[in-house]
């Protein structure tokens, strides 16, 4: 574009230069070579025009000139970015051709997700059983805690009831042997009364002929039972008494 506006400007110049040359050429053949004839005056006013056109043509091309530099500066600027749009729509492009890739992964990564969620809902059954199960081990173990208690108690009582029987066999069987200590004391007494009212009795028949001392009805009452009465005392008396011929 420049080099068209110089080579206007370039043609103009030569067509000016041109035209004065050749006025210069008719001016000088048509006048004679005499002073007097010569008119210094002819072709002022077209050099005068010509002047005038081309410092207004210069002026023109200083301006067309900086115009063309600001135009320039702006297709420059339009230039890099049109560049970086068309790299823009070039990466654009790319992508667009990758677009049916980053489908088909995005539907994988959809169907990752589903099986995702599928494996998030298993392991949340699963934590739910798995918290289930520990209430129930820890219940198992509350009361595998209270049966171990309650056997310990159990045993406790048992061991304190063993010891309470075994206390009460030995105070029993003390006072077994106490009352039959205490029975066999009494016999024992009792064989004796016997014994020394028997020999009085004896005594009595002897001098007297009868037995004077009957059984009270106390004694009677009393209950005096045949195993009672002990037989294996001393008879020596009552076999001497039943031998005597008086």
């Amino acid at each position: 574009m420049f080099e068209s506006l110089k080579k206007n400007i370039q043609s103009v110049q030569d067509g000016i230069t041109a035209g004065l040359q050749r006025l210069s050429v008719g001016e000088k053949s048509a006048t004679t070579p005499t002073e007097s004839n010569v008119n210094l005056a002819a072709g002022e006013d077209l050099l005068q025009m010509y002047q005038t056109q081309w410092a207004t043509m210069h002026h023109m091309a200083e301006q067309n000139a900086k115009l063309a530099q600001d135009i320039d500066t702006a297709i420059t600027t339009l230039t890099h970015e049109c560049e970086n749009q068309h790299g823009q729509m070039a990466e654009i492009h790319s992508l667009l051709a990758h677009l049916p890739n980053i489908m088909a992964q995005l539907h994988s990564m959809l169907a990752t997700i589903g099986s995702l969620r599928g494996l998030f809902e298993e392991v949340e059954g699963g934590l739910l059983a798995l918290e289930d199960l520990e209430e129930d081990l820890a219940l198992q173990e509350k009361t595998l805690d209270l049966r171990l208690s309650l056997a310990l108690s159990r045993e406790k009582h048992n061991h304190r009831l063993n010891a309470l029987r075994t206390e009460l066999s030995v105070t029993h069987q003390a006072k077994m042997v106490a009352l039959e200590q205490h029975q066999e004391t009494q016999r024992k007494e009792r064989e004796q009364v016997f014994s020394e009212q028997f020999t009085e009795d004896l005594k009595n028949y002897k001098e007297r002929g009868v037995v004077t001392r009957r059984i009270s009805s106390s004694e009677d009452e009393q209950g005096l039972k045949l195993e009672e009465v002990d037989l294996e005392q001393d008879t020596s008396e009552l076999d001497q008494f039943l031998n005597d011929p008086a």
